[in-house]
């Protein structure tokens, strides 16, 4: 990825589709962009016009489209029926479906190449598949089913490193364990506690907790993004927060919160590992936060709605989707 200006990230192109976007794969082989959300349908966008509209292809799941991944030319999508389905990105045709997860399927996460799956869900386990057969490999369980308090957690984020020897895994109650997928282990655990409110007086409701996690291209570092302090849980009103963990010595090192009213979903690492980058949204309307992980202020740029993924293609170009569709932006 060319150099970034955060002060002069544009919106250069968006298209519209029906409600909400969750999950994105990038496919600049073909230069093409899909996203597919709320109505379980795959939107595509021709990247090579910038004045095209999202065109609907076909229906990837029955109900909600939480995560998509490209592997060459198979796109694996996860849901809220619990499945994960592998589908030829050409014509739709299904490849193979699985029963995932007893509940949601919040997130998956592969390897370079997809030859190694992994995926979270309502169920607070992590499964790991191999991503070429669909075989499941493993079945790790270390996250607990409630939150300190007492009331239900959930799992939203896994990440898996550069290298493909460990998978992060993060819940509700802000507690994060990093797995050895060689020898299927859990060989770290810390809790990034700022990411989780609990309202005992007002509606005693657990919220917040990990949305998005990566590893550092060197492996040797954990991001975590979310929402800080919930000042008004029925507003879901807080300020967008990441942090930087040294994961092994399960140490934070940095973090960086902007009074932005925003739940950040999903973060990654430029390439180079210079910048951090997160989107989401909230009751102060969109956000896509740059980060260089000391403890500067982040720069916050404001979108058009609420982001939930996103991916960083080559000549400094991020992609998006959400509330209302795909946009393109540029950021040198």
């Amino acid at each position: 990825m060319s150099m970034i200006d955060p002060k002069n990230a544009r919106l250069i192109a968006s298209a519209k589709t029906p409600g909400i976007l969750y999950g994105i794969a990038l496919d600049e082989k073909r230069r093409m962009l899909y996203g597919a959300g709320m109505d379980g349908a795959l939107y595509s966008l021709d990247l090579s016009n910038p004045r095209a509209s999202a065109v609907k292809k076909w229906n990837l799941h029955d109900n909600y489209v939480s995560s998509l991944i490209l592997s060459g030319d198979v796109l694996i999508s996860s849901g809220y029926d619990g499945t994960i389905i592998w589908s030829n990105v050409s014509n739709g045709e299904v490849i193979r479906s699985v029963a995932a997860h007893d509940g949601w399927v919040r997130k998956l996460a592969a390897s370079e190449g997809g030859l190694l799956l992994t995926s979270v869900g309502d169920d607070m386990k992590l499964k790991i598949w191999d991503g070429k057969t669909g075989n499941l490999v493993s079945t790790r369980t270390g996250h607990d089913a409630k939150v300190p308090e007492g009331y239900l957690s959930a799992m939203y984020a896994v990440a898996v490193s550069p290298d493909a020897q460990f998978a992060a895994t993060g819940d509700r109650a802000g507690f994060v364990r990093v797995w050895d997928l060689v020898v299927f282990k859990q060989i770290a655990a810390f809790r990034a506690a700022d990411f989780y409110t609990f309202d005992s007086t007002k509606r005693a409701r657990a919220i917040g907790g990990i949305r998005g996690l990566a590893f550092s291209p060197d492996g040797t570092k954990l991001a975590i993004s979310g929402i800080g302090a919930v000042t008004n849980v029925d507003g879901f009103v807080g300020p967008c927060r990441m942090e930087l963990w040294d994961w092994r010595a399960g140490k934070r090192i940095a973090f960086a919160q902007d009074k932005h009213q925003a739940i950040l979903n999903h973060v990654a690492f430029t390439p180079d590992g210079k910048w951090l980058i997160a989107v989401g949204g909230g009751d102060g309307g969109g956000a896509i936060v740059f980060w260089t992980g000391n403890e500067t202020p982040p720069h916050v740029a404001k979108p058009k709605g609420h982001l939930q993924a996103f991916a960083l293609g080559a000549n400094s170009r991020l992609y998006a989707v959400g509330h209302g569709g795909f946009q393109v932006w540029q950021l040198d």
